[in-house]
């Protein structure tokens, strides 16, 4: 006779179960919220967690979890990894085929060209649709994976922005888990997820990431509840018991003492003690009663352990050989066992009978089989003891012998993932293997396998540890007698090393290689990934540094090995290169480029491959290196470089715009989709003001998800940077939405730590608060930093002048905008697309000055703009048509040129609307109203100045709203009687 548990029944939690349903309850409204429960193993904190999902399945959300191993060489974020897996699977099972390609299509939409960094970190995307199969991992010589922790976390919250309520019970996790974890839940751009984290409240200290994580949702303004885990009072331990054993609570009384004093009412240890009782007829069923007995001073005289762990290892130790090595072999896996793993292992003769001891230990209660095919232990402490059966002098040994049954098995055959188990095995035993030196190397080519498999998906924590073993193995001769094995070793080493944000560890492994590899082919590769180059602090500047370098600050550093390096490949570099070194080298440039292009030009590839990296390291030169002898994947970069140095030249602007755009063409045809943000970021900071603003915004947010999908978190925030500029000086968003994501993208840099970044976002975001407010409700304490004024080389001053000129424009501070204009025009490079921004405003203001009084001098200048004007509307008719036709329809109507002033102003309010620039429409039906009041036309005033409050609502500037009522008031309170022109 069997004890009835109700398995399905939650004891004495009726509090904790009302507050995470009430939660749950919040987040399917649409907001996402954390959930943390404390407890000693056993208590219950899975179950509570498990009594939810009904609920959740109910309005159509997904559970999905994944309990975190910390015996396993796996790193915790393949766990996130793992349960993001498990949702996909349950999107398919769960959905329609409608609604699965309907989701197909949110993913295509979203994720673009960046699909396969997706299918590359969650292989199960491909379910949803077929054509979502992950690239093989670059390995291109001299690249190094860019992807990290940070651009998983991103990449996998732009997936789950796509689908609603997950939640994820954690079992245990380090921080790099719980920071992915904290990228999900603080995502302000629309992800709803619910999570439920569980951790022992003994097993934990003060210090533990699992706190920090509480802390920082908290800051960020996650909605956080805890509660924690004690035993069961008396009354629902009775009551438990009452159940198991069928009788009335009253009779089961006395037993329900003993087993509180025995267990402290932990729910777990109280069923394992229940099952002891049983085993040895302490506990038994009565057939002529028809009901359980027991004697209570028997139990209370038996000497039975208080403790879960030593139950049930007594209880193991009991179990059959063939049980016995089952359970030991699936503790040695960790938390679960796949059926093919099993498999593998029916087919040696060493664990042939670990079939029959999984039938057994699942009858007995020890392992459950779960709905993805796996085998799990039902709890925790069954796996320990599990564990415990094998003495721990003999564990490492265990384990070896255990790899290497399932390294000849396996030996020749696609097994996926399981040779990651494999390694992991093997690994344990690593004193075993250095003993046989003929083992050595086919082990450091398994953990190369299983380090590269663990690089295609991401996990470069995991990558590096499987490495360092591999490292470990080679002989202490390996660069002499094993070099080749060596060179591929230590490169992927230090690239996992980058990726895992080990820079110290990399540039010693890079340094290495440089000393020990035989010839400058060889070299390229570590070369490259030590010092490429990046931005460190100019926002437009095309450049990149790797990220040991620019980690480090390095930048000199790595300006010494490019010069050494081109040396070595018979470039003759100059002592120092300035503005006047590169501009003499334009003309040559563009005179081979007039000669060479054309579309068979574009397709003739270079073939010689240290030509390939001088392109790479170099900068000016290298563009008529490719135009003399074909392109590659680096040309497009480059030519982008210098159609930005033509450009900033203000000269030949068409032919800026062609180089770029060719630039572009080259990089769809080499497929260059870990580059494409940097390379979207240079054609706008080379040519994206001669293109309509809007597109520019739509595409840099392209470019932003895109770099922080890839890993180059600094091109992204450069991304985000122009694009919030487009979008103030287009109109392009509504000014609170937009507000929204910049504190979206300021947030996220509280996470990736960069100053420069949230110095010049900061800017923005005051000009956004501004102009809806004066930043009375919207402002925040954080303000910009402006560094040292006077400093010629300050960069940051170029876009403090050109905020300002912002600001006090719209604002209505005319003096303080020329100011800042005429400060803002002796720093700014006329070929920033914002110098003719600046223009626009300052000619503006300029025009209400000559309202009031003519004056020659100013009336020179605003024909000045208007002629710069007149050249640029050539090249960016869609950005630049209707500020020309406002500023020549405000001269005109200072010149009391009546006809020809109505015209332009129709004309700026037409292009302003058809460019889609609604506060610019906004503002040109304000100055015609101004100007039609000025001369007595009242109706066609009161008309624009409606449709000049129609458009700055919809813009969402309640400064500009108000001042604009204001004038519209006035016609009321005099009671005008309309004129019409």
């Amino acid at each position: 006779m069997k004890l009835r548990y109700r398995k399905e029944k939650l004891y004495g939690r009726d509090k904790e179960e009302t507050l995470i349903t009430d939660a749950f309850c919040r987040v399917s409204r649409g907001k996402s919220e954390a959930f943390f429960i404390g407890g000693f193993s056993g208590c219950g904190k899975s179950m509570l967690v498990n009594n939810l999902r009904a609920r959740v399945n109910a309005v159509g959300g997904y559970v999905i979890k994944h309990k975190f191993d910390s015996l396993s060489q796996e790193r915790s974020l393949s766990g996130v990894i793992s349960a993001v897996n498990q949702l996909c699977l349950m999107l398919k099972d769960r959905n329609t085929p409608q609604k699965i390609a309907l989701l197909s299509n949110k993913l295509r939409d979203e994720f673009g060209a960046d699909i396969g960094l997706l299918a590359r970190i969650v292989k199960s995307v491909k379910v949803l649709s077929p054509e979502f199969v992950s690239p093989a991992a670059a390995e291109e010589a001299g690249g190094g994976d860019t992807m990290n922790a940070r651009s998983v976390g991103f990449t996998l919250s732009r997936f789950m922005r796509l689908v609603s309520s997950p939640k994820h019970p954690v079992m245990w996790a380090d921080d790099t888990a719980l920071d992915v974890i904290h990228t999900f839940l603080s995502d302000t751009m629309g992800s709803c997820m619910f999570f439920v984290g569980t951790y022992r409240d003994n097993e934990v200290h003060a210090d533990h990431a699992v706190f920090d994580l509480m802390k920082k949702l908290e800051s960020s303004h996650v909605p956080t509840n805890k509660v924690s885990l004690t035993g069961l009072g008396r009354e629902d331990l009775n009551t438990m018991i009452s159940d198991a054993l069928c009788l009335y609570p009253r009779i089961c009384k006395s037993l329900s003492e003993v087993v509180m004093q025995k267990t402290k009412g932990n729910p777990f240890f109280v069923l394992e003690f229940m099952k002891s009782l049983k085993d040895r007829d302490l506990l038994k069923y009565n057939f002529h009663q028809r009901r359980w007995v027991w004697d209570e001073g028997t139990i209370r005289a038996e000497e039975i352990t208080n403790n879960v762990l030593q139950l049930l290892s007594s209880e193991m130790n009991g179990l059959s050989d063939n049980v016995q090595l089952l359970l030991k072999v699936m503790a040695c896996f960790g938390t679960k066992t796949s059926e093919s793993v099993i498999g593998y292992l029916v087919d040696s003769a060493e664990y042939s009978a670990v079939e029959d001891g999984l039938k057994k230990a699942v009858s007995d209660g020890f392992i459950e089989r779960n709905i993805e095919g796996t085998f799990n232990f039902v709890h925790d402490k069954v796996r320990e003891a599990a564990y415990n059966l094998i003495p721990e002098s003999d564990r490492k040994q265990f384990h070896y012998n255990l790899g290497r049954v399932l390294h000849s098995v396996c030996e020749g055959k696609d097994v996926g993932d399981t040779i990651l188990l494999i390694a992991t095995q093997m690994n344990h035993g690593k004193e075993f293997i250095l003993k046989d030196n003929e083992l050595c190397l086919p082990i450091v080519k398994l953990n190369m396998a299983a380090g590269k498999m663990a690089i295609d998906s991401c996990r470069h924590n995991t990558a590096y540890s499987y490495l360092e073993v591999a490292s470990s193995l080679l002989p202490n001769d390996h660069w002499e007698s094993n070099y080749d094995i060596s060179l591929r070793l230590s490169f992927m080493m230090a690239s996992a090393a980058n990726s895992s944000c080990k820079y110290d560890d990399a540039e010693i492994i890079l340094q290495k290689i440089l000393k020990e590899a035989r010839c400058t082919k060889d070299k390229l590769p570590s070369y490259l990934l030590l010092s490429q180059i990046q931005p460190p602090t100019d926002t437009n500047s095309s450049y990149r540094p790797s990220p040991v370098f620019q980690a480090q600050g390095k930048v000199v550093d790595a300006y010494g090995t490019c010069s050494s390096i081109l040396t070595q490949l018979g470039e003759k570099i100059p002592d120092s290169v300035d503005h006047e070194v590169v501009g003499a080298m334009i003309p040559e440039t563009l005179r081979k480029y007039d000669k060479v292009y054309c579309d068979d030009w574009l397709g003739k590839k270079m073939e010689d491959y240290t030509q390939r990296y001088v392109i790479r390291f170099y900068g000016q030169m290298v563009a008529q290196l490719s135009l003399e002898n074909g392109v590659c994947q680096h040309t497009p970069l480059v030519f982008l470089q210098l159609s930005i140095i033509i450009m900033r030249s203000g000269n030949n602007i068409a032919c800026a715009h062609r180089i770029a755009k060719d630039a572009m063409t080259l990089a769809e045809r080499f497929n260059l989709s870990d580059q494409m943000a940097q390379l979207r970021l240079n054609f706008t900071n080379a040519v994206g003001h001669l293109e309509w603003f809007h597109a520019g915004a739509q595409r840099l947010r392209v470019c932003f998800d895109s770099a922080l999908s890839s890993g180059n978190a600094e091109i992204g925030f450069f991304c985000a940077l122009q694009l919030v500029n487009r979008s103030i000086i287009s109109g392009e968003k509504e000014l609170t939405s937009l507000l929204k994501e910049i504190d979206y993208y300021l947030h996220l840099l509280e996470t990736y730590k960069s100053e420069v970044s949230k110095n010049y976002l900061l800017s923005s975001r005051e000009t956004v608060s501004m102009l809806i407010d004066k930043g009375e409700a919207t402002s925040i304490e954080a303000k910009e930093y402006l560094g040292d004024v006077t400093d010629p080389g300050n960069k940051f001053m170029e876009t403090f002048y050109y905020q300002q000129v912002l600001r006090n424009f719209w604002l209505g501070y005319g003096e303080r905008c020329r100011h800042f204009a005429q400060k803002g025009f002796a720093r700014i490079p006329q070929g920033k697309y914002f110098f003719h921004i600046i223009k626009f405003y300052y000619g503006l203001s300029l025009l209400e000055m000559l309202k009031k009084k003519s004056n020659y001098v100013r009336h020179k200048e605003v024909e000045e703009i208007i002629e710069s004007m007149k050249v640029a509307v050539k090249h960016a008719d869609s950005n630049i048509r209707n500020k020309l036709e406002l500023l020549q329809a405000e001269l005109h109507g200072c010149g009391a040129r009546h006809n020809k002033a109505v015209a332009l102003y129709n004309a700026a309010i037409a292009s302003a609307e058809k460019s889609e620039f609604i506060h610019e429409q906004g503002l040109a039906c304000e100055r015609a109203g101004l100007y039609y009041k000025k001369m007595g036309f009242a109706r066609d005033a009161w008309v624009h100045f409606q449709q000049a409050h129609a458009c700055y609502k919809e813009w969402g500037s309640n400064v500009k709203v108000g001042a604009i009522q204001r004038e519209l008031d006035g016609f009321n309170s005099i009671g005008t009687s309309f004129t019409s022109k």
